[in-house]
């Protein structure tokens, strides 16, 4: 019995001894001064940075699409707005032809999937090339809007020089329209 008295003795001394090193190691340094550090936050805390990012999905008419960037961007407050860089889109269209769009910088909204492509846009379908300052397209009406420095060249159709372009998907047709007076440029092929 007094050895298992001994060995309840010699654990409460080894447990007050431990205790008492932590709590001296945790306080002894209380009084000296502590050196502040300035830390530089090099990136908007409100927003969130990726690069190579791919987005897959489908329009309302059905045709798949890829959109492709190089960096990416989008602020807390707003997710479903990504701002791209080095952006690369391909629509898969339910005639089996692929539409390709190219630009500098793009915003796509991944609740509506609407785009809008910004700076050195160029647009190729088949034989057809479109280039503009800004593409958008509008899934809910179905529409790619070109505007600024929009011109046009088809193989087989001829050329086209225009303000604003407005290409309707559901009745592929073409509308275009100058802002001011000037006419709208166009030349046909026979």
């Amino acid at each position: 019995m007094i050895s298992r008295k001994k060995k309840i003795i010699l654990i409460q001394i080894t447990i007050f001894l431990v205790a008492s090193t932590l709590l001296y190691n945790t306080y002894r340094d209380k009084n000296k001064k502590t050196k502040e550090v300035k830390i530089e936050v090099k990136n908007n805390p409100k927003t969130n940075n990726f690069s190579d990012i791919e987005y897959t999905g489908f329009d309302l008419r059905g045709n798949k699409y890829v959109l492709q960037a190089g960096e990416a961007d989008f602020k807390t407050v707003s997710p479903e707005l990504i701002n791209m860089k080095e952006v690369v889109a391909n629509f898969y269209l339910e005639d089996e032809t692929i539409l390709t769009i190219i630009s500098d910088e793009g915003i796509y909204n991944n609740m509506t999937s609407d785009m809008k492509f910004i700076e050195n846009v160029k647009a190729t379908y088949l034989t057809n090339t479109l280039l503009s300052d800004q593409l958008n397209y509008s899934n809910s009406n179905a529409k790619l809007i070109a505007s600024g420095n929009v011109r046009g060249e088809s193989i087989e159709k001829g050329r086209f020089i225009a303000d604003n372009v407005e290409y309707s998907l559901t009745n592929k047709t073409l509308d275009f329209s100058m802002f001011d007076d000037k006419q709208i440029n166009v030349k046909v092929k026979n």
